[in-house]
């Protein structure tokens, strides 16, 4: 089963994300302004930090050992990047 967020639930995973990085997108050096479209109650605010520590307290997975390689071949084939070299096998260190 697939759920989807409700206006209010964006809103306050919006302002959740705006109170951790409040000038984001700001160049101005002004103080950051939210501006909300709906009302934020604290139940959904609540709600949304609930999951947000779920998500926090789970391990971070490693990226593959090659994923720097394979991102420069992808660049390369979809631009005129060149490719610098770069050893697809990783040293025994």
């Amino acid at each position: 089963m697939t759920r989807k967020l409700s206006d209010a639930d964006r809103a306050a995973v919006d302002l959740i994300f705006d109170r951790i990085n409040p000038n984001a997108g700001d160049t101005s050096g002004k103080d950051g302004i939210i501006a909300m479209a709906n009302a934020v109650t604290d139940a959904n605010l609540n709600a949304v930090d609930k999951i947000l520590k779920v998500l926090s307290a789970m391990p971070a997975a490693e990226p593959p050992a090659d994923l720097a390689v394979r991102t420069l071949q992808r660049l390369a084939r979809h631009t005129s990047m060149p490719v610098p070299y770069a050893a697809t096998e990783q040293p025994n260190a």
